[in-house]
């Protein structure tokens, strides 16, 4: 097993959570930005290149949503998922808009999480995310529609369908993972799951500005990211 490696980074708005940290996968196939979209949510920055032969476990406590574990499976070679997606709280399935193949195994990611969860008496919160939103106003870049997002959001039964840009704003992953607090709550407490499954947050919208996350404490504290090498 690869050591760990770790990663002090100063950031504004880190305070100390007593609550449960909400545990998140990440699936989709190399390549669609899940390990971009994890690290924009915990540093707000964006960074497009990785290795996608790499596990990673992201943990960190935000100001605005709470304590968090995200966890990246490697792309390729596959990584064994099934008890991950046991101990998650909620699950990402991740798609790029300009990538056909991408989107059409999100279907059979949905049925590994169907199949690994069989029995458990709360089920995950599962959202549908469309991601690089910003390459729909370059010709002949986007593959997918939001039509067929949403359409395909309501074949998995995922509680909503967010179509992104993580490259051109962090607001939009910051409401995403935000709306995941608020329906992993809702599961905990028994109720029924209110997501929105129609949400479609494109990078061209303007409105995102308003959704922008409250003003958080002075900077002063720090955030430990780790990531974990997946065995050779």
């Amino acid at each position: 097993m690869t050591p760990p490696i770790t990663w002090s980074l100063g950031l504004s708005g880190i305070r100390d959570v007593a609550s449960k940290a909400i545990r998140v996968v990440l699936l989709g196939q190399p390549g669609v930005g899940k390990t971009a979209l994890a690290v924009r949510f915990a540093t707000r920055r964006f960074i497009g290149e990785y290795d996608c032969t790499t596990e990673r476990i992201y943990k960190f406590t935000d100001a605005a949503t709470g304590s968090w574990e995200i966890a990246d499976p490697s792309g390729y070679p596959p990584a064994p998922t099934e008890p991950k997606l046991r101990w998650a709280d909620a699950i990402l399935i991740v798609y790029s808009i300009s990538d056909r193949v991408s989107f059409d195994e999100t279907s059979r990611l949905r049925f590994l999480v169907t199949h690994a969860r069989r029995g458990r008496k709360v089920p995950p919160v599962v959202l549908l995310i469309g991601n690089k939103s910003d390459l729909a106003a370059s010709p002949g870049e986007r593959m997918v529609s939001a039509w067929e997002g949403r359409r395909r959001a309501d074949d998995i039964e995922a509680h909503g369908f967010y179509e992104i840009s993580t490259r051109e704003s962090v607001d939009q992953v910051t409401v995403m993972f935000s709306d995941v607090s608020r329906l992993v709550a809702e599961a905990a407490a028994g109720g029924s799951v209110q997501g929105n499954p129609f949400r479609v947050r494109a990078s061209t919208d303007g409105s995102i500005n308003a959704l922008r996350r409250p003003p958080v404490p002075p900077p002063g504290r720090r955030l430990s990211i780790s990531a974990r090498g997946a065995p050779p």
